[in-house]
């Protein structure tokens, strides 16, 4: 079931998943993706989607996954937005319980190596990444982590406290790039650099 909503950014929400029968959740790998079989009225049969886990699985309590409402294209705005982000967004409440299946996917972080990791996330794909980072923080890891996060502006800016705490982590390093700054956003304070993740950055 639904047990929170947290608005993240102007058209982005995380949503948190409690196990309605109380039972303990399925654990996951860092990385790992969600499989939603949902009841769309108006559609002609389930509608299936596939959200990318945006917390460690160090919280066994919850599922969190963090959804971007999906628009219709800029160039044909007649097409209809997105089906499942929209359903999310704009009906699911708290408390609503809806079909999931077990974590899965093979995109995952290797938690038992001892090398430095490089994660790099544009816009909303930050989402399995974020789950490493989080995997790494909460674990108490020594290994050397360099986080890249790549967004056009503030308003797109996800978890941006949260990311803060990280880079205060010693062996953290995360570099936030905005490709289209805002005149209210500030370099040194919402972002670090005024271009899109690039290999000269990296």
């Amino acid at each position: 079931k639904i047990c929170n909503k947290v608005l993240e950014a102007e058209t982005i929400c995380s949503f948190y998943l409690a196990p309605h029968d109380e039972r303990p959740l399925p654990p996951f790998q860092p990385g790992q993706f969600l499989t939603f079989e949902l009841q769309v009225n108006g559609q002609s049969k389930p509608v299936i989607r596939c959200y990318s886990l945006s917390d460690a699985p160090t919280h066994p309590e919850y599922y969190r996954v963090t959804i971007k409402r999906i628009p219709p294209p800029p160039k044909d705005p007649d097409k209809p937005p997105g089906v499942g982000s929209g359903y999310f967004h704009n009906q699911l409440r708290i408390d609503d319980i809806i079909d999931v299946k077990a974590p899965s996917g093979n995109f995952y972080l290797d938690t038992q190596s001892d090398a430095p990791v490089v994660l790099i996330g544009g816009g909303i794909g930050i989402t399995p990444v974020l789950s490493m980072a989080n995997y790494l923080a909460d674990s108490g890891s020594r290994r050397e982590v360099w986080f890249f996060y790549g967004v056009s502006n503030g308003l797109e800016h996800i978890q941006k406290e949260h990311l803060n705490t990280l880079e205060k982590i010693p062996n953290f390093h995360v570099r936030v790039c905005y490709s289209d700054p805002l005149d209210t956003d500030i370099k040194g304070e919402d972002f670090q650099v005024s271009a899109r993740v690039s290999i000269e950055l990296l």
